[in-house]
């Protein structure tokens, strides 16, 4: 028998916590300045599932696009969609700057060994 199920054979049913507007608003703010972590690690660390705290950043990206609610959720998933290629891009720019101070100071070295 499971250790988990009561003498008839049950589960017991699972306590849902509830968490404040706090809470919730404290652990989108830490998913958004946590550059490189994923949402799996940040819950894992919260002791939040993950799901339930994708659930709050996808909320809370809503609520920033469309306080009102008007919009269509077309129009919210395209904007989703622009943000997220501005982000690709502005990560791409960053590595090329990188790229390109890296070959930059090599060719620093090698002009000034000669």
């Amino acid at each position: 028998m499971d250790e988990m199920s009561d003498e008839r054979g049950k589960r017991p049913p699972i306590r849902r916590v509830q968490y404040t507007p706090a809470e919730r608003a404290e652990a989108v703010r830490i998913v958004r300045s946590s550059k490189g972590r994923t949402i799996l690690e940040i819950a894992a660390d919260l002791g939040i599932n993950d799901r339930t705290l994708n659930m709050w950043v996808v909320a809370a990206r809503n609520a920033q696009i469309d306080p009102d609610g008007s919009m269509s959720d077309t129009a919210k998933r395209r904007i989703r969609e622009l943000e997220n290629q501005v982000a690709r891009l502005e990560k791409d720019l960053e590595f090329e700057k990188k790229a390109r101070a890296f070959t930059q100071s090599i060719s620093l070295r090698r002009r000034s060994s000669t």
